[in-house]
Order: C-alpha cells, then sequence, then structure tokens
C-alpha cells in the first residue's frame, strides 16, 4: 500500500514509518526537518515541508490510498498548527481522491475521557491552547469526506511494541500506551474499516 505519513520525525511518526517499511509498505514521509528522519529505504520518500505549505503537503499525498497524520506540537502557546494543517491534508485528499485518513489524536477531545488528573488538572493548566486546537482539528476532520478514523491514545511512553491493546468507545481503559503499539494500530486501520467514522481510544 502507498502510505503517506505526516508528523514523520515526530517520536510517533517515526515509529509508524518504520513499521510500515517493515510491514512491504510505500511509505512518503512528510516532515519539516528530514534530517531527522533517519531511516534509509528504498521504499522511502521524503518530502521537505511545512504542513501550512498546502503544494507541499498536496505533493505528499498524491498518488497515495491512504494517509497518516501523527502530527503533534510541543509549545503550549495558542496555536492553529494542527487544525489549519489537517485542513491542507483533507483538502489535497479530496481534490486527489485520496480516501482514507487515520488521525493520531489524544484521550480528552471529548471533554470527558481523559481521568481526572489530566483532564482536571494537567489539561486546564498546561495544555489548554494545544487541546483547543485539538479539538478544532476533530472538528474539521469530522466535517471532512475522507473515510476517517480519529485514535484517542493516552500517555504516550517510549515502551517496546506489545501488539496487545484494549480499544474503547469512552475513556481509555488505561493511562498508557507505548508509541509503538499506537503506531501498529495506525498501520492496521489503513485497511481496517470498522471504526471508520469514530473516534477509539487505545490504551494498555
Amino acid at each position: 500500500m502507498k502510505i503517506a505519513i505526516f508528523g514523520a520525525s515526530g517520536r510517533t511518526g517515526i515509529l509508524t514509518v518504520y513499521q510500515a517499511l517493515d510491514k512491504g509498505h510505500q511509505v512518503t514521509a512528510f516532515a519539516r526537518k528530514p534530517n531527522s528522519v533517519t531511516i534509509q529505504h528504498k521504499n522511502l520518500r521524503i518530502i521537505q515541508g511545512d504542513i501550512l505549505e498546502y503544494e507541499k503537503v498536496k505533493q505528499a499525498v498524491e498518488g497515495q490510498e491512504a494517509v497518516i497524520s501523527a502530527l503533534g506540537v510541543e509549545s503550549r502557546k495558542p496555536t492553529t498548527m494542527l487544525s489549519e494543517g489537517t485542513k491542507n491534508i483533507l483538502r489535497a485528499m479530496e481534490e486527489l481522491k485520496v480516501p482514507r485518513f487515520i488521525c493520531m489524536s489524544s484521550a480528552g477531545i471529548l471533554g470527558n475521557d481523559s481521568g481526572f488528573l489530566f483532564g482536571k488538572i494537567i489539561m486546564p493548566l498546561f495544555l489548554r491552547e494545544v487541546f483547543k486546537d485539538k479539538v478544532r482539528q476533530m472538528e474539521v476532520i469530522q466535517k471532512s469526506k475522507a473515510d476517517w478514523v480519529i485514535l484517542r491514545p493516552t500517555g504516550l511512553t517510549d515502551a517496546p511494541k506489545t501488539g496487545k491493546y484494549k480499544i474503547t468507545d469512552g475513556p481509555p481503559a488505561s493511562w498508557k500506551i507505548p508509541r509503538a503499539d499506537v503506531a501498529d494500530f495506525m498501520l492496521k486501520l489503513t485497511t481496517d474499516k470498522q471504526y471508520d467514522g469514530q473516534m477509539p481510544a487505545i490504551a494498555s
């Protein structure tokens, strides 16, 4: 399968690229800093660009069968990067007739799905602006014509892939999940349509 991965240089994105290549997919990795994608592979194409540059986004989306977003932001300042960048991805997908979009978001976007510590303390004190944009991103995706799934992982860890995780409709089953397992599930969702139009939580 031909898959474009946005946020490819992030800690979850790079694992998604690696696993996709390991499964035999042809991968287009979109990254602002291409030298941070340290993998070299005959089935890997790297596109340098800003997610807010539509023509660059369109270049990455062209010819794909599915698109995965592992976009994230490091700053706690007000931002529209996730929502505006996702608009560009979905606009390109519609224009180029690429149907399938898998987006990693976060537990907490539904407002009541993140537990007391994260939902009542960490989010409002430290991540308020980031989550405002995650909600805007969610709304952009919901209004799109794509075949979409929005994934709501909990606390991401750098533990090895287990291949064993719990998928729930409401709050996650626990409060941590290896990034490698999130990558594994996102790649499964490129062909598994049982969660289309849904926002499942994933946890260990």
